[in-house]
This record gives C-alpha cells, sequence and structure tokens, in this order.
C-alpha cells in the first residue's frame, strides 16, 4: 500500500517519540525517531533519560540545561570534512559522558574542558565511526546539524556587528550620529541605485538584450538555473540519440509491441509520440497503420527528425511540431481538428530508476487534455518499480592487494564517493544476494502527477542460492539496487514487455545503485532474516527532474510465537541529480 500522507517520516523536525529506549522504530503510520541530548543520557539506566522529538529541542536542552552547546564544537559548516568530523565529534562526546564520574550538574562543564582540546579530523579520534549510542538519531541529522551549525555563525555574525555599532553610538556625539546616519543614508542610496541598473540589466537579458555591458560581474544578480532548458538541450546531442538506439532492448520491445498490434491497436488511428527524438517511435507507428502521427520534440534534433522521415515516405503521415506540449496544448498549436482527440500516446519517457528526469508529468498532461477517453490508451501502459540488495566484496577487497601492495586508505576514499549519491551502473547479477521486491506499481493511463512521489513498504531476505549452512553466517548487503520494468499490455493486444533488472540483458537505463557505508554502518542478512522498512521517491526541491530516494530499514527475524526480533536498523538518503 502507497502512502500519501503529509507527514515527513525523513525529517527531525515532523517526528514524534515512540520509543522506550534509545531506537528509532519502523512501524507503518508511526515511523518516529527519539533524539537524546549529549549530557543527560544515562548509560546505566537509558529509559531515565529525557527523550526529544527533535533535534533542536536535544540540542538546546543541553544549553539549558548543563551549559554545553555541542553546535560551538563542530567544525565550520563549510568545512570539506564536516561530516566526518560532526560524526567523530558526536561519538567522542557520549564516550566521555559514558566514562565521565562527573555529576550530571558538571557535566557540561567536564565536556567543554575536554573538547576545547578536540582537534577535529585527528586520526586517533577515527575509532569514533562506530556510533556509541546505538540507533543514535543525531548521526542520522549531520546535515540539519550543518545547517544549524551555518545559521548559528550567521546570527553570531550578525549579533557581534550590531554590539560593536550600540558600543560605537553610545560613545558618539548627537553631532557624530547625524553625520553617520547622512553617510549611511548616502550608501543606502548608491546601493539602490545599483539594485535598480541591476534590475534593468536582468531585465534586458530575459528579453534576449546583451547591450547592457556596464554593469560589473559583482553587481549583476545570479540567475535561478534553468533546468528545463538544460534537459532539452541535452537531448541536441546525436551520442544520446545513438545509445538509445543501440539498446536493443529498449528499441526492440517498442518496435515489436507496436508492429505486432498493428490490426488491433493502431491501423487508422491519430497517435502522438511525446520526445519523439529521431523520430524512430513514430515512423513505427506509421509502418503500423496510423493514419496521423503527431511527434513532439523540444530539442533542434527534430530538424533530424523530419529529414528521417521524409527519407522513409512517411511526411504525409508524420507531423512534426517543435516546443513543450504544456504550451502547445495550451495554445491549441497541436495539428489537430475541432473535436480531434489522440488515440495513442506513445512516449519512452523512462529515466534512471524510472522516474529520473520527470518527463512522464508531460506525458500525462497530454493525457489528460487530448486522449480519446475510455478507448484511447497510454502505450506502455504499466511501470514497476523494485528493489533488491547487492554484495561488493569485490570491489572492496581489490584495495588490499593491488599488485603486490596494500592500498587500503583508498577505501576509505572510495566508500566517501560511493555514499555522496546514488550511482548508475550495471550490477552483475551475481552481486545480487536477495529477492528482487517489487515496490509500487504504476497504471500510466489513470495514475496521477502526486503518485509519482511516493513512499511503499518493501522485504528483502536472502535469495537461497546464497545462504550458507552456517546458520549464524552472515553476509553484508552493500547496496540496494533499484530497477523497473515496462508493460505493454493493453486488454485485447499482444503483451510486450521488458526490464531493467540485473537477472535480464543490460540496457542504457543500467541501475540505480543506493550504497551504505560498508566501513562503519552495513547491514548484514543470515539465514531466516528479513529486511524491511519503506522506500521513499520523490523529486527533488531545488530540481524537479532530479529525485531524491530514502530508505527507512530494520533488519529482524521472527520467532515461533510470531514476535519481532529486530537487530539492526537505519536510514540511507541518496540522490540522483541532474
Amino acid at each position: 500500500m502507497v502512502s500519501s500522507r503529509e507527514e515527513d517520516i525523513w525529517s527531525s523536525d515532523e517526528d514524534d517519540d515512540n520509543d522506550d529506549e534509545n531506537e528509532c522504530e519502523v512501524d507503518g503510520d508511526d515511523d518516529q525517531f527519539t533524539f537524546y541530548s549529549i549530557c543527560s543520557y544515562s548509560h546505566i539506566n537509558p529509559s531515565t533519560s529525557p527523550k526529544f522529538d527533535t533535534l533542536s529541542s536535544a540540542l538546546q536542552h543541553d544549553v539549558s540545561n548543563n551549559g554545553f552547546d555541542l553546535l560551538a564544537h563542530l567544525p565550520s559548516s563549510d568545512e570539506d570534512n564536516f561530516f566526518e568530523d560532526t560524526i567523530k565529534l558526536i561519538n567522542k562526546s557520549r564516550q566521555l559522558v559514558m566514562d565521565s564520574k562527573s555529576p550530571p550538574a558538571e557535566m557540561g562543564k567536564y565536556l567543554n574542558k575536554c573538547l576545547e582540546q578536540h582537534k577535529h579530523g585527528a586520526e586517533e579520534d577515527d575509532i569514533y565511526f562506530k556510533p556509541v549510542l546505538e540507533d543514535d538519531a543525531m548521526l542520522m541529522f549531520i546535515d540539519e546539524l550543518q545547517e544549524l551549525k551555518s545559521n548559528s555563525r550567521s546570527t553570531q555574525d550578525v549579533s557581534t556587528s550590531d554590539n560593536a555599532e550600540e558600543k560605537e553610538d553610545s560613545s558618539t556625539s548627537d553631532s557624530e550620529t547625524i553625520n553617520k546616519l547622512q553617510s549611511q543614508i548616502s550608501l543606502l542610496e548608491e546601493k539602490l541605485s545599483k539594485a535598480k541598473s541591476c534590475i534593468a540589466s536582468l531585465a534586458n537579458d530575459d528579453d534576449g538584450n546583451d547591450d547592457n555591458n556596464n554593469t560589473s560581474d559583482s553587481e549583476k544578480k545570479k540567475k535561478p538555473v534553468d533546468n528545463d532548458s538544460y534537459y532539452f538541450s541535452s537531448y541536441s546531442n546525436t551520442s544520446i540519440h545513438e545509445t538509445m538506439l543501440r539498446d536493443t532492448v529498449r528499441t526492440a520491445a517498442y518496435e515489436q509491441a507496436i508492429l505486432s498490434n498493428s490490426e488491433s491497436l493502431f491501423k487508422d488511428k491519430v497517435v502522438c509520440d511525446i520526445g519523439c527524438g529521431t523520430g524512430v517511435l513514430s515512423l513505427f507507428c506509421a509502418k503500423a497503420g496510423a493514419k496521423k502521427v503527431i511527434a513532439i520534440d523540444n530539442s533542434d534534433i527534430i530538424n533530424q527528425a523530419k529529414e528521417i522521415i521524409k527519407l522513409n515516405g512517411y511526411e504525409d503521415v508524420i507531423h512534426c511540431v517543435r516546443g513543450k506540449v504544456e504550451t502547445l496544448i495550451k495554445d491549441k498549436a497541436l495539428p489537430l481538428s475541432d473535436g480531434e482527440t489522440i488515440d495513442i500516446i506513445v512516449s519512452e519517457w523512462m529515466g534512471y530508476a524510472l522516474f529520473f528526469e520527470t518527463m512522464l508529468p508531460s506525458v500525462m498532461t497530454v493525457r489528460d487534455a487530448i486522449m480519446t477517453p475510455v478507448t484511447g490508451s497510454m502505450f506502455p501502459n504499466v511501470s514497476k518499480i523494485y528493489i533488491e540488495g547487492a554484495n561488493d566484496s569485490e570491489r572492496l577487497n581489490y584495495w588490499d592487494n593491488v599488485h603486490s601492495l596494500n592500498m587500503t586508505p583508498m577505501k576509505e576514499r572510495m566508500v566517501l564517493e560511493l555514499t555522496k549519491e546514488a550511482g548508475v551502473e550495471v550490477v552483475d547479477d551475481k552481486n545480487i544476494i536477495t529477492n528482487r521486491a517489487m515496490v509500487i506499481e504504476h497504471d500510466l493511463n489513470t495514475c496521477k502527477d502526486e503518485e509519482l512521489d511516493f513512499e511503499a513498504p518493501f522485504e528483502l531476505c536472502l535469495r537461497s542460492d546464497r545462504q550458507s549452512g552456517d546458520e549464524d553466517s552472515t553476509i553484508e548487503v552493500h547496496q540496494l539496487v533499484v530497477s523497473f520494468d515496462i508493460d505493454f499490455s493493453v486488454p485485447g493486444t499482444n503483451a510486450v514487455s521488458f526490464s531493467t533488472g540485473c537477472q535480464s540483458t543490460p540496457t542504457h537505463w543500467k541501475q540505480a545503485t543506493l550504497f551504505f557505508d560498508p566501513m562503519h554502518n552495513c547491514p548484514a542478512l543470515k539465514k531466516g532474516d528479513v529486511m524491511k522498512g519503506t522506500f521513499r521517491m520523490k523529486r527533488n526541491a531545488e530540481n524537479h527532474r532530479s529525485i531524491d530516494m530514502a530508505v527507512l530499514w530494520e533488519i529482524g527475524s521472527s520467532s515461533d510465537d510470531g514476535t519481532w526480533n529486530r537487530s539492526m536498523n537505519g536510514m540511507l538518503k541518496r540522490s540522483l541529480i541532474a
């Protein structure tokens, strides 16, 4: 079942406390985090430790009750090693509390004294990569700590500046104050003039006028990134179209699905090919007997598509149109007569992990606006997303012996790169250690835009061929692998499908990979264990063509009486960035 809750279980600001101990539970709609402050946590009796719903409240508790400000000891928020150093600092602080014999009232003072001598990134502190507190929620929200650190520094800078000005004002005479205010007014007027000039310059730039060369670079306001223009221009590159056409799994599936359903689906029908590229799918549709094909693309590749279509003798059937489909529909710029609708929408809109590039909403716009009711159909009409676990020991162990040399320090560097964001690669089926579980299925004829951002449960267990005879033998899950299947399965037609899973012939989509940290916090499965949890995919807030993925997971097994015994849990966040 897909959850459409507005609550964000991955945001500490919205989490509620539901744990009796220092654990983060995964239980359907009650997914929550419990935060423990540094100074007040009792290792002897955890149940007596105060619990907090948010990271900020836990930090503030230490400040108010113990005079200990963790943010003050964190490295600068713009340091490259902020994440690593912060992890070590949190664990070191918790270890100091665990080992200290200081009374609770003195704990903050004791910690401040110890950490004043703390050197961020010290090699001897690498032992603190290992969590001191099991399921420490603070370690899962390093990005939020970085933001709080950045905000605290900005606030401190402003406060320092204000205090300095107040001190100066109090020591000046009235006449000096007046002179100072007049000077400030003049400065503000100068800034206002520059701002007006900058706005005028931006307006000219938006109109395509580049004649204003009098404004310095420092006075020009940086324009927001136009992700759509970048996206469409990328499809002007010939290599992209060659890659897609050479993907025989993809192209052959479309060709078979269209031509094998000539009589039942395409003959004498009006077809729309969205993102037509070189026009190959439009040509398949024309060969299948379509009476009209509208081929749409917002890249200049449409010029070559026109030539290719004419060269193959289908210029009377296929009508090429350049533009964004949303604009074309709004302006009624498509070659359709009054009342004419689209019978079949053909499009190859899929991206990495299915939804990368976010082209499907544009296709759905055409579907909802001009597709024939009841009998019209998307083609393909069904998509499914899958997840499975993989072990990549070969990649990790390579550094142990490189031409008889020990290069293990490269492991740490490689892990930092692999865990920075989601990857795209062909994962060999020999590395897959779990079942391939379907996360979600979309009926492309009926799904809504908001359903493309989703949360869904999953369960994984070891494949039978990866289970050891030793009941206690474990195998690490180094990465979660995301792939998809596509179905052309309109009722009454010949069904065709293809898969991008690791068990099938590789495609240009490859697979999306979400790496755990195998050096410090890697889940492991043994026979009888289950990895279960919630998988979330949503469009990136800053670039809607990129996608964010997060996995809230736990590993455990069920007793004979049905009791769930959890052994590990955590959260994984990765993004596919355009």
